[in-house]
C-alpha cells in the first residue's frame, strides 16, 4: 500500500504543530498579539473616516513587528460620485508602490465599506496581494435580500439600486486567501452579508457582541488580524479558534 494516503492524512496536522510553533503569540494589555517580522499590510480607512480611524490600529501593527501602511486617499466617502471602477485604479495604485519598495506580496485589511475595494484590487493585481482581511465588509448583499445597508447604497447608480451583475461581482471571492471577521452586534452592516463561503483558502472569524465602529480594537479581532498576518510566507491555515 502507497504511503501517499497516510502522509496526506497527517500533513495538515503536522503543518498545525509547526505553524503554532512559529508563531507564540504575546499576552498583552490588549490581549493575544503575534509577533511579525516586517510583512506589510495596507489599512483602509472605516467608512466615513480617514486615515485616524486605523491610527490606532497601525500603531498597534507596527509596535508587534509588521509594516503598516494607510491607502493614501483620504476619507473614504463610498464611490457613488465617480463609480467603483473608476475609484479601484486609485487604490490599485498604492498597493502597487508598497509591493514595489517591499518587494514582497502585500495583504490589504478593509473595514466596512472599504473591505469591498480591498477584495475589488486583489481581484485585479492577486499575484501582488498577499491575503485580504476584512472587518464587518458588507460584499454579500444577496445573503439578505431587501435588507438596507447605507454603505452599499453609496455603490448604487443614479437609480438608486445596484446593479444584479455587480452584486453577483462583489460575492465573488478573490483568487487569494481571504479572512472575513463579522459580528452579530455590528449594528451598521447586516452581519449576513459580511459571511463568505468558506474554502481552503478563505474563512469567516465572528467576534461576539462587537458594534462596527470598535471592531478594529476588540482584543478578539486583533489576536486574529496578527495571527493572520504573522503566518509564514507561502503558508496559509485558518484560524485556529
Amino acid at each position: 500500500m502507497s504511503p501517499a494516503p497516510v502522509l496526506d492524512a497527517l500533513r495538515l496536522p503536522l503543518r498545525r504543530l509547526l505553524y503554532r510553533a512559529a508563531l507564540p503569540p504575546r499576552s498583552t494589555s490588549l490581549g493575544k498579539l503575534y509577533l511579525g517580522r516586517g510583512q506589510p499590510v495596507v489599512l483602509l480607512p472605516a467608512f466615513g473616516g480617514g486615515p485616524e480611524s486605523t491610527a490606532a490600529l497601525r500603531t498597534i501593527l507596527d509596535e508587534a513587528g509588521f509594516a503598516t501602511y494607510d491607502w493614501g486617499l483620504g476619507v473614504d466617502a463610498g464611490a457613488a460620485d465617480l463609480g467603483l471602477d473608476q475609484c479601484l485604479p486609485r487604490f490599485e495604485e498604492q498597493v502597487i508602490e508598497v509591493f514595489e519598495s517591499e518587494r514582497r506580496p502585500v495583504s490589504l485589511l478593509g473595514w466596512g465599506l472599504s473591505g469591498i475595494y480591498a477584495r475589488e484590487v486583489a481581484k485585479r493585481i492577486n499575484p501582488l496581494v498577499r491575503q485580504v482581511i476584512t472587518l464587518g465588509a458588507p460584499f454579500n448583499s444577496a445573503a439578505q435580500p431587501g435588507t438596507e445597508c447605507a454603505m452599499l447604497a453609496t455603490l448604487a447608480s443614479t437609480t438608486g439600486r445596484m446593479d444584479p451583475s455587480l452584486r453577483n461581482r462583489l460575492r465573488q471571492r478573490p483568487p487569494v486567501p481571504c479572512t472575513t471577521i463579522f459580528s452579530r452586534g455590528d449594528e451598521l452592516v447586516p452581519w449576513r452579508m459580511s459571511v463568505e463561503t468558506e474554502t481552503v483558502i478563505s474563512e469567516n472569524v465572528e467576534v461576539p457582541a462587537c458594534s462596527h465602529r470598535r471592531l478594529a480594537g476588540h482584543p478578539k479581532v486583533l489576536e486574529v488580524i496578527t495571527n493572520r498576518l504573522a503566518q509564514p510566507d507561502g503558508e496559509w491555515l485558518p484560524f485556529d479558534v
